[in-house]
């Protein structure tokens, strides 16, 4: 949504500017409400993030070695698919800062 497009805006700019003058928020705005069952998972990525590396470039990944030392300084036993959740979130939030 924050793509930019011929015009120079993004769609989240024209969907801003419709709210403006409608009073109307568009259905993707919409704030989307995570199932309570995964936010822990959330919980979790925005603590490592909190402790994320940053180079000159911007932001550096968060390293398997980064996941380990925290699921070990937190007692955190993480199963396997849990990682994978959140190096897949780690490359969203990677993708999305390199934009700007």
């Amino acid at each position: 949504m924050n793509k930019r497009q011929k015009d120079g805006a993004s769609l989240r700019d024209h969907l801003e500017s419709v709210r403006r003058q409608t009073g109307q928020t568009p259905p993707q705005l919409e704030p989307v409400e995570a199932p309570e069952s995964i936010l822990y998972l959330w919980q979790y990525f925005c603590d490592l993030a909190g402790g994320r590396d940053y180079g000159e470039a911007g932001p550096k990944p968060i390293f398997w070695g980064d996941i380990k030392a925290w699921s070990e300084l937190t007692r955190t036993n993480l199963a396997a698919w849990e990682v994978d959740v959140l190096k897949a979130l780690d490359r969203i939030y990677l993708t999305e800062a390199l934009k700007k």
